[in-house]
């Protein structure tokens, strides 16, 4: 086990709940942006996946523009350029530091808050992950909270001491391969049947 003072679940697929008015949004809702990933409100998630994969699973959730979503980057992104133009309604910050990362998260009024997890922001203060983790879990409080990292390292683990479920994937789902059998036009031509050796 990667994480051994941490518990990771494989959750089965779920079905969206029926929201009932506006108020409630914040109660009864699962974000499913995986068939084995389902973010739940009021709860702080952790996963690792390929980028390809956590992209894909964005653009194959636009729905999830029916809800107030912030992403929240660090200096620089590798996802955000690679999303579908029509992901219009998403609210971007950049936490350029430690302190504005942690201020973002305090300010934060959404319904689903994705963080893609800079690691150069940690170099010079190893000590505040223990604070992030905080402000991580109290965000929590209120939406549904992703940290994404295409891998893991140890920035990432001290980040993710107080989230309620750790999603870790080392490779994205495999196409099943296709077999395609084409003769080259010369090998045809060179072809001889058994008649020629009888």
């Amino acid at each position: 086990m990667i994480f051994p003072h941490l518990h990771s679940y494989t959750l089965s697929p779920r079905s969206r709940l029926a929201l009932i008015s506006p108020q409630l949004q914040s109660l009864s809702m699962d974000f499913e942006l995986l068939p084995t990933v389902s973010l739940r409100s009021r709860s702080f998630n952790a996963l690792t996946a390929p980028r390809e994969m956590f992209i894909q699973a964005l653009n194959r959730n636009l729905n999830l523009q029916r809800f107030k979503v912030l992403y929240v980057t660090g200096n620089s992104s590798a996802i955000l350029s690679r999303l579908d133009r029509r992901f219009e309604a998403l609210e971007i910050r950049r936490g350029f530091t430690v302190f504005q990362l942690m201020t973002i998260l305090e300010e934060a009024h959404h319904s689903l808050i994705l963080i893609e997890h800079d690691p150069l922001l940690y170099e010079d203060a190893r000590e505040m992950t223990e604070y992030v983790s905080h402000a991580l879990s109290d965000a929590a409080k209120e939406a549904a909270v992703l940290l994404y990292a295409p891998g893991i390292d140890p920035f990432f683990e001290d980040l993710v001491q107080n989230a309620d479920r750790v999603f870790c994937f080392e490779e994205g789902p495999r196409e099943t391969p296709r077999l395609v059998a084409k003769a080259h036009p010369r090998a045809r031509e060179n072809q001889r049947t058994l008649e020629a050796y009888s």
